[in-house]
């Protein structure tokens, strides 16, 4: 994960895989761009779905060295420099819990659409300021306390909810083909039914995100895609 602060992580930042969040894609990719790649731990499972090239985004110089070990190429720096891979490359890119760490993520977005193939796809999950713990403390004690992960990661330069997630896609020049939520906080579940799920971005952790270029703004090349349809 990119860390661009520098600042202590708990043990297994840089290690975990995402599996919630790869599941999210159905097989037929085929060239992979890990942006924020850590240790490169989601490589083995994204080639037991599918993937023969899988390359990475690291910009902390002693997890790229762990990645290239099981990557096929690791790019220490930051995506939000000039990157050195071409033009519609990859049939999917991965942003797990990186855009909030990034100066501009809008500008980081549209620089990695050019980089997706004719019908590829870019698979994010962000987190969510409105979450209820994180109101709460805000609104009721008055706090806004930086932590070494989660939502108010000490790290994250942006903050957004679920419409802004979508805005920041779309200004970008994304469709969502769909998205959905890792939800926390069992004991308002009943409360959230009852209320047709007015409480659904309170209990939201974070969001995941599976976009692809509109067709108006498709600046890219490149054969392959995962062919999904809008869901």
């Amino acid at each position: 994960m990119l860390n661009k602060i520098g600042l202590s992580k708990p043990d297994g930042y840089y290690s975990g895989q995402r599996k919630d969040l790869i599941d999210l894609v159905p097989s037929g990719y085929r060239t992979v761009l890990d942006v924020g790649c850590g240790e490169g731990n989601n490589t083995p499972y994204l080639r037991q779905k599918g993937a023969t090239y899988v390359a990475g985004i690291e910009i902390t110089p002693e997890n790229a060295a762990i990645a290239r070990t099981q990557m096929d190429e690791v790019w220490c720096g930051s995506v939000e420099a000039e990157l050195p891979f071409q033009v519609g490359q990859f049939d999917l890119i991965i942003c797990a819990d990186v855009l909030e760490h990034l100066v501009d993520p809008w500008a980081a977005l549209r620089k990695l659409r050019r980089l997706l193939s004719s019908s590829g796809y870019v698979l994010a999950s962000i987190p969510n300021i409105r979450y209820l713990p994180v109101l709460f403390e805000l609104l009721v004690k008055g706090r806004f306390r930086y932590v070494p992960a989660g939502v108010l990661d000490r790290t994250h330069l942006r903050f957004f909810t679920r419409l802004e997630i979508l805005n920041l896609f779309e200004v970008a020049g994304f469709e969502i083909v769909r998205w959905s939520r890792n939800r926390k906080g069992r004991k308002l579940g009943p409360l959230n039914s009852v209320t047709l799920g007015l409480f659904n971005d309170f209990i939201t952790l974070q969001y995941y995100v599976l976009a692809r270029p509109r067709p108006d703004n498709k600046q890219n090349v490149g054969r392959g895609g995962l062919g999904l349809q809008n869901a």
